[in-house]
C-alpha cells in the first residue's frame, strides 16, 4: 500500500501559530519527514540525564522515528512538533490505549529541548494537546514526571492534572532516589 504523505499530513495538520517574545512558533502535527530533527533534538535532552529515563544508546534511528510517528498517527494518537523560528524546539505526544479497551484514555509525553525552556512553549503544548484531545474524543490523559521536575509538575497542576499515584524512589539521579509521579486528567 501506498501512503500520501502530504494527504496524510494535512488530514491530520492542526496547526497553531504564535509570535512568542518576538519569535515565530508553530504548533503542528510531525510528519516522517521530521524524523531526523526530531532525532537530533531528542538525543540533546536525553544528554542531559535529567527529564527522561532513556539513555543515549535507546535511541531510536531515523527509520525508526518516522515508523514511530506514523504508528501514533495510525492508532489515532497525537504526535506534534513545536518549532520555533523553523527548528524543531519540542514534541508532544498523546499515545491512545488498546481499541476496545483504554482507547478512550491517552498516556502523554512532552519534551523540550536546552534554549528553548521559559518561552512558555509548555503552556502552549499543553493547551494544543488538551484541544487536540477534547476535538478527537479522548477521556483522560495519563502522564508520569519525576517528582524532582517541579516547573512540569506546577504545569501539569495548573492545567487540571491531578496526582493518581507514585512509585518511589523509581529513579536515581546524581546518587538521589527520585519518585516517579502519575498523573491524570478527565477532559
Amino acid at each position: 500500500m501506498v501512503v500520501d504523505l502530504k494527504q496524510m499530513a494535512s488530514k491530520h495538520l492542526e496547526k497553531n501559530n504564535y509570535r512568542v517574545k518576538g519569535h515565530q512558533v508553530i504548533i503542528r502535527q510531525a510528519v516522517p519527514e521530521d524524523a531526523e530533527e526530531l532525532r537530533k533534538r531528542f538525543a540533546r535532552v536525553v544528554q542531559e540525564e535529567v527529564y527522561l529515563d532513556e539513555t543515549p544508546d535507546d535511541l531510536p534511528d531515523i527509520r525508526e522515528k518516522r515508523r514511530e510517528i506514523k504508528e501514533i498517527r495510525d492508532s489515532e494518537g497525537m504526535y506534534a512538533v513545536v518549532k520555533v523560528d523553523g527548528k524543531i524546539a519540542g514534541s508532544a505526544q498523546l499515545k491512545r490505549g488498546s481499541k476496545g479497551i483504554s482507547h478512550h484514555t491517552a498516556q502523554f509525553r512532552t519534551w523540550l529541548t536546552p534554549g528553548y525552556r521559559g518561552m512558555g512553549l509548555g503552556k502552549k503544548l499543553m493547551e494544543y494537546t488538551i484541544n487536540w484531545a477534547k476535538k478527537h474524543g479522548i477521556e483522560k490523559i495519563n502522564l508520569d514526571v519525576w517528582d524532582t521536575n517541579d516547573r512540569a509538575i506546577r504545569l501539569y497542576r495548573k492545567y487540571g492534572f491531578r496526582v493518581e499515584g507514585c512509585r518511589r524512589r523509581q529513579a536515581i539521579f546524581d546518587g538521589k532516589y527520585v519518585d516517579e509521579v502519575f498523573m491524570a486528567r478527565f477532559l
